[in-house]
């Protein structure tokens, strides 16, 4: 091939989907910001997958994907709230601990209900041989 003959173009994977650009906002007041990419065969589908992908920990408040001059926005924010509570994953949801559990301390006392318990012992074995 020459210089001035372009390479042929692979024919595109219809399994492999189209592409699309994914674009989201932090905040109501923000702009639309492009977060990524990715393959879908269509809007409602890679409005899906953008939600899984770039949202899952709550990043945003609106996502939108994009096809050259086809925008779709989510248009529906509480479509990126999670369906249940999954803080225990996320590092985030173990903040403040120790505060909840001094306040349910108090409380059972105010009860009458306290809990005087020693920490039970670390009953492990470590192998000394490993160490």
């Amino acid at each position: 091939m020459t210089a001035a003959t372009p390479a042929p173009q692979r024919p595109a994977d219809p399994a492999e989907g189209l592409r699309w650009e994914v674009f989201g906002r932090r905040t109501a007041s923000d702009d639309w910001a492009e977060v990524g990419y990715l393959h879908a065969p269509d809007a409602e589908m890679a409005l899906l997958l953008a939600r899984d992908t770039f949202f899952r920990h709550e990043e945003g408040v609106d996502l939108a994907v994009s096809r050259g001059p086809d925008f779709f926005p989510l248009g529906q924010p509480e479509l990126l709230e999670h369906a249940t509570d999954k803080s225990y994953r996320l590092q985030r949801g173990y903040t403040g601990l120790g505060a909840k559990r001094r306040l349910a301390a108090a409380r059972a006392a105010a009860l009458g209900a306290v809990v005087q318990r020693r920490r039970p012992p670390d009953l492990r074995v470590l192998n000394e041989d490993h160490r």
